[in-house]
């Protein structure tokens, strides 16, 4: 089974899941676009339930970003001349409709603007459309197809990093990359939130013992506040809904029947420390947008 066919599997599952009532609790708000293989799916905060948003037929989504004007950035694996290649695309949800802005792979926006940063494979470049032409800046160059995380932080800086190697901040007013040594010898980005009214990440920090808790960073690595999740859980942060100050997690587990591996969804809840279980078995991937209304 190819892994958006278990993808597809998944989604299903949880809507069928999404029918078990939760024990009596303050109800939460709004919804998290995520992607499952060839579909854009919804999950509604209120009762864990899931939705099919957008069957992208000929395309398997890879992540799902915030846009602007109330647009989703996807990036995809598309078709162009019978062959796969990898796609920046604005998706409408209201309209159903895509337009591809460019062939390359990690596109992200810097938030509140229309700058947007991609890799073509062997260069990550910051851009933006003025006039009908794209003036690009080039970040970074690396090897063929090389893993690149991109974390944006405001509306003209964001951290990157190539593969395993250095941490880095782009000052794109400035033009160029900033080491960032103190966060780097702390966490990584590949699992990090960016927690805009604070100024800081939360991320998977290493403990002066050696061990890992997640907590508040300053990007100099000059701040370290731990956040203590409740259990002995492997647990990740993957959205923080800004408005009603709650973190919505995914936890790996296997089920007790089977050896099967799950993807469990879970709300701490940071005002009152109450923290429970949303969905039993439901992959979100690694990206997710909050939207605080509801697309029924």
């Amino acid at each position: 089974m190819t892994p958006a066919r278990i993808i597809a599997v998944l989604l299903l599952a949880g809507m069928l899941l999404a029918g078990c009532a939760p024990e009596e609790r303050d109800e939460l708000r709004g919804s998290l676009y995520f992607a499952a293989g060839k579909y854009l799916a919804l999950l509604d905060l209120r009762d864990g339930s899931t939705s099919v948003v957008a069957n992208l037929g000929d395309a398997e989504v890879l992540s799902v970003g915030q846009a602007v004007d109330d647009r989703l950035l996807l990036n995809v694996i598309g078709t162009e001349n019978q062959r796969s290649i990898h796609q920046v695309v604005l998706f409408d949800v209201d309209s159903r409709q895509r337009l591809t802005l460019l062939n390359g792979r990690f596109g992200h926006y810097l938030p509140g603007t229309r700058v947007l940063i991609f890799d073509d494979g062997v260069n990550t470049w910051v851009t933006e459309k003025i006039g009908g032409t794209w003036d690009k800046a080039e970040v970074v160059q690396h090897r063929f197809n090389a893993d690149v995380d991109v974390l944006p932080i405001t509306a003209t800086r964001f951290i990157y990093q190539v593969e395993d190697g250095p941490l880095y901040v782009y000052d794109r007013t400035a033009s160029r990359s900033i080491p960032l040594q103190g966060l780097e010898s702390l966490c990584s980005i590949d699992r990090a939130l960016w927690i805009a009214h604070r100024e800081q990440l939360l991320c998977r920090a290493q403990r002066d013992d050696g061990t890992h808790e997640y907590a508040y960073v300053a990007i100099d690595g000059s701040e370290v506040e731990g956040l203590p999740l409740p259990g002995d859980r492997d647990l990740r942060p993957i959205a923080y809904l800004h408005d009603q100050d709650v973190l919505v997690l995914t936890e790996r587990w296997q089920g007790r029947i089977s050896n099967r591996w799950k993807w469990g969804v879970w709300i701490y809840r940071l005002d009152t420390g109450e923290f429970y279980r949303l969905l039993d078995d439901q992959y979100l991937g690694d990206t997710v947008v909050y939207s605080t209304g509801y697309h029924g």
